[in-house]
């Protein structure tokens, strides 16, 4: 574990009200956690019946915590849209934009980032 890339997601986790983040250690089901080897080397893996699911790694310490609350914030978008529906709206489109709305609470440039991946 990196103390400081602790401390750094506690603190940005806090800025949005999170009430979970993405930490160091597997509990498999699905559950993201960050490695951090030499270097450092960043990754983002998921394990689900101990298959993993999907690892990305970045020597970035801007990219893993993009990484790690763009989970986050998908989790507490949902969540949002759930308890929030739009008449008319597919809940995944209430929760992209709630999404965007937690991650430009962050960072502007996040926010900017996860539009241009949504579909349309």
């Amino acid at each position: 574990m990196s103390p400081d890339l602790a401390a750094r997601l506690e603190a940005l986790g806090q800025q949005i009200g999170a009430t979970w983040m993405v930490g160091f250690e597997n509990f498999d089901g699905g559950h993201p956690f960050i490695e951090v080897s030499e270097g450092p080397t960043y990754r983002l893996v998921a394990y689900e019946r101990g298959q993993r699911l999907f690892a990305k790694e970045t020597r970035e310490l801007d990219e893993i915590l993009y990484w790690a609350l763009y989970e986050v914030t998908w989790t507490m978008a949902y969540g949002w849209a759930v308890r929030h529906p739009v008449e008319g709206e597919e809940q995944r489109f209430t929760a992209f934009r709630r999404q965007e709305e937690l991650l430009g609470t962050l960072d502007p440039r996040w926010a900017s980032r996860a539009r241009a991946s949504r579909p349309s």
